[in-house]
């Protein structure tokens, strides 16, 4: 028995712009949602769930489609 199990892992190139155009985007999105809520110190708690889940949500559904439209992509990584 291996204790260690392999995960599936993008196997194209798409795959990869994908990972990352969804980490760039999350990761600006956050950036966006602590600017706008530092505006607003009395209620930047809500503020920043507002303006971050208000852009985390649709951008995972955007994902989650962009995912399930390349899983029939069979390209290489080294093509």
């Amino acid at each position: 028995m291996d204790p260690i199990q392999e995960t599936d892992t993008a196997k194209t190139r798409w795959h990869w712009v994908l990972v990352i155009a969804m980490n760039v985007a999350v990761l600006t999105e956050l950036c966006v949602a602590m600017y706008l809520a530092s505006s607003s110190a009395e209620d930047f708690t809500a503020t920043f769930l507002k303006a971050f889940f208000g852009m985390l949500i649709p951008t995972l559904a955007i994902g989650i489609l962009g995912k399930r439209r390349l899983r029939s992509v069979s390209v290489p990584l080294g093509d």
